[in-house]
């Protein structure tokens, strides 16, 4: 009977134990009160710190992630992904000396670890180590020749270099050797468009193509649309972008700054447009002007010198603000 008893006893005890355990995390998110569980259950296990290190830079509770990944590194020094995930804790901390280390340090444990080399040299690239950087890329290439993100950095840095050959290359490249690779799509399409080159137009319908929901590339497409005088397409653009954000400050001005056009001649839509862009940024100083513009097409000459006002109160000087006022007051002589 007795030993029965002290069963019966130990039972409940482990029962206990296992319930508390539990109502210990009760209050956070169960995703994280599992990862705790776990590294109470194994506690020398160090990927159940990297995996909570993970969440915690996920939920940007970086200095929590911090602590885990060096517990993780102390139980496993060995591992090279570890400093990988410990170079980007610190790298969203700011601490790029600390991140470069780390990064270095995971290189040394395993000197195939492309992916730390290639956040090496966004990391050089981002410090303007421009030579450490060309270095590193070489390095990765070498033993990864088929490698986009590489040369889409290389193509950063001959664009800060002011190396347009160097810059266009490789953006070629990245997209030969990835044609799913939307930033150089945006990359090549913005810089044919600031030379008014049409052919920036199917490189940002390549991109749109990957990544339909993409607000830049829309915006982008119709201003290229807008300055070939193409307006049906351009309002096609602008329009899909704020059906897929709303708020989009430079499409809903654009397409507002296009229905004032004699094409369209569409001065009510133009106010309201103008209106959207105020009620999310009331200092946007062209929105207040160019609504100021629509209510003198419609003949509210009263609202559009508010308007004019306003504009120079936010922007002294603003000349478009100033010709609008000059405008009415020769109407009223």
């Amino acid at each position: 009977m007795r030993k029965h008893i002290v069963l019966l006893l130990s039972a409940l005890l482990l029962f206990g134990y296992g319930c508390h355990n539990k109502n210990k995390y009760a209050d956070l998110p169960p995703e994280l009160a599992e990862l705790c569980l776990n590294i109470d259950k194994h506690p020398k296990k160090a990927e159940n710190y990297y995996k909570r290190a993970n969440y915690y830079y996920l939920n940007k509770e970086i200095d929590k992630g911090v602590a885990d990944m060096q517990t993780a590194i102390r139980l496993q020094p060995d591992s090279s992904k570890y400093y990988v995930m410990l170079s980007d804790l610190y790298f969203a901390q700011y601490e790029t000396d600390l991140t470069e280390e780390m990064l270095l340090k995971a290189i040394s444990k395993d000197e195939n670890n492309n992916e730390a080399r290639l956040k090496l040299a966004e990391l050089q690239y981002y410090t303007r180590q421009f030579e450490d950087c060309g270095k590193t890329i070489d390095e990765a290439v070498q033993r990864q020749p088929h490698n986009p993100k590489a040369y889409l950095i290389k193509a950063f840095m001959h664009k800060d270099m002011q190396d347009t050959v160097g810059y266009l290359r490789m953006l070629q490249l990245v997209i030969d050797q990835d044609p799913r690779e939307v930033k150089a799509y945006s990359e090549l399409g913005y810089f044919y468009q600031q030379k008014n080159d049409p052919i920036a137009v199917s490189y940002y319908q390549n991109g749109l193509k990957v990544d339909p929901q993409n607000v830049e590339l829309h915006y982008n497409l119709g201003k290229m649309f807008q300055d070939m005088d193409k307006f049906e397409e351009a309002e096609q653009e602008y329009k899909t972008a704020i059906a897929i954000d709303s708020t989009h400050i430079p499409s809903l001005n654009n397409l507002g700054y296009l229905y004032l056009d004699d094409h369209f001649s569409k001065y009510d839509e133009a106010v309201g447009l103008f209106t959207q862009v105020l009620q999310i940024n009331p200092q946007f100083v062209y929105a207040v002007c160019n609504r100021g513009v629509a209510y003198e097409y419609l003949g509210n000459y009263a609202a559009a010198r508010k308007d004019y006002e306003e504009a120079l109160k936010l922007s002294t000087n603003f000349e478009p603000a100033i010709k609008g006022l000059n405008r009415l007051d020769k109407l009223h002589h």
